[in-house]
């Protein structure tokens, strides 16, 4: 069982901009390698139960470089997490837009230029953030299960889908299940469609394999000739969708 303690070692490193201090979380374990992984600003070493302060602080700073490369990368995802506020920054469809409140009896949204505007009577951002996710829930109702039905007609596994779910979750953006469930996090609805689109077939693809095999991915691949792109952007920008 691992032992974990933290250690506010007031340790900083300087950046390129600035100075970035972070804790240290020291997990001992029957491990016999150390292992460094960067969280919420907060460096957590995992290490065999034998090792000794000294190794773990030779082992933290020859690994300066690539912590302070990843706390800037940390730190640069959580300025670009979705806020829903006036004059905030929406990634949708692959472009930053401006967030504007605009005042109307008549709540809608609408995308004009590099404006995503949210209509509605005396908007605040309480309300204008469930009228953001009113609005992708719909979008994905009307895009997502159709298409996922269609595609598992396509595959003559439309049998096997028992219910199709729109929910949004800390992590995931789908999941199938072996009894047919399918799950789609509506957030996805900020992406652009060939995204939306690989989302769809992936899940819709474990109706046939209920794994990751190369058998798997073939499937996908015959759907989604790019899915390995597609795959890489969303691990690049999915921190962007989150609110």
């Amino acid at each position: 069982m691992a032992r974990s303690k933290v250690l506010p070692l007031n340790i900083g490193i300087i950046g390129k901009q600035h100075v970035l201090p972070y804790d240290c979380e020291i997990q001992r374990s029957r491990r016999k390698t150390l292992a460094l992984y960067i969280q919420h600003r907060k460096v957590i070493v995992r290490c065999p139960n034998r090792a000794s302060k000294r190794e773990v602080h030779e082992f933290i700073a020859d690994n300066t470089e690539w912590i302070e490369e990843r706390l800037l990368e940390e730190a640069q995802r959580e300025r670009e997490m979705l806020r829903i506020e006036r004059g905030g920054k929406i990634f949708y469809r692959a472009r930053e837009l401006t967030i504007v409140f605009r005042e109307g009896r008549k709540k809608r949204i609408l995308i004009d230029g590099d404006q995503f505007i949210i209509q509605g009577h005396k908007l605040n951002p309480s309300k204008a953030r469930e009228q953001v996710e009113d609005y992708l829930i719909d979008k994905a109702s009307e895009y997502i299960i159709p298409r996922a039905h269609g595609l598992a007609r396509y595959l003559g596994v439309e049998h096997k889908i028992k219910e199709i779910k729109l929910r949004k979750t800390k992590s995931k953006w789908g999941h199938c299940t072996s009894q047919g469930n399918l799950q789609y996090n509506w957030l996805i609805m900020l992406a652009p469609y060939s995204i939306i689109d690989y989302m769809i077939t992936h899940e819709v693809c474990h109706l046939v394999h209920m794994d990751h095999s190369r058998s798997f991915w073939n499937l996908v691949q015959s759907i989604c000739p790019s899915y390995e792109y597609y795959v890489d952007w969303l691990k690049e920008h999915e921190h962007r969708f989150w609110f």
